[in-house]
């Protein structure tokens, strides 16, 4: 029988290198060493068999975390105090609506990412204000400002502009919940939040 050698190295878990092989097209890992292998993760599952060969089922190599929230035409208004952020959500907390989302929660207006890494968020905010009034958005992730995210836009009249929020959230750990928030720098102006496309995507572990 041929056998198909595969060099596996896992990081950044452990450093961790084995030679395994596959005997069977259902992938089956024999000569694994049982007691050096890789700490589990979710990103690697390994299930001891009955005659002590392993199974090796790989969960987020193929599909990366990933997930897309929107909503348009809404006209939610934000109650403003002079530099207090306010999240973009309603009373409901129902505001945007899922168009995808894998290896992540998306509930209550926010996103809990269940995986370990690095992510890239990108969202697009159309939004009213007053003229002369200065609105800051910004990420927060577990309720703490990610400060290097906070992009500002001032409003010359009454009408919709729109703003870009890109960030790279870096060294993100399981349970790590992100939201959006704005805050008027200027006065106690109300921000008109009219539609908002927000993307989340993790680049690597």
């Amino acid at each position: 029988m041929r056998y198909l050698y595969i060099i596996l190295l896992f990081l950044p878990f452990t450093i961790y290198s084995q030679s395994i092989k596959v005997d069977s097209p259902k992938g089956l890992m024999s000569d694994l060493d049982t007691a050096a292998r890789p700490i589990v993760s979710t990103d690697l599952v390994v299930v001891v068999r009955n005659d002590s060969s392993l199974v090796m089922t790989f969960d987020i190599f193929t599909v990366i975390p990933h997930g897309a929230f929107a909503f348009h035409d809404s006209s939610t208004t934000l109650t403003m105090s002079t530099g207090v952020w306010s999240m973009i959500t309603n009373a409901w907390n129902t505001l945007f609506t899922q168009e995808d989302a894998k290896f992540l929660t998306f509930a209550g207006d926010s996103v809990t990412l269940t995986s370990d890494g690095d992510y890239i968020s990108i969202a697009s905010i159309s939004f009213g204000g007053t003229a002369g009034d200065n609105y800051e958005f910004a990420y927060f992730k577990n309720g703490a400002l990610v400060d290097y995210s906070t992009l500002e836009r001032t409003t010359s009249q009454t009408d919709v502009g729109n703003l870009s929020l890109p960030v790279y959230l870096f060294e993100i750990v399981a349970g790590d919940d992100i939201t959006i928030k704005v805050r008027n720098t200027a006065s106690d102006d109300d921000a008109t939040i009219v539609s908002v496309s927000w993307i989340i995507w993790r680049l690597h572990i």
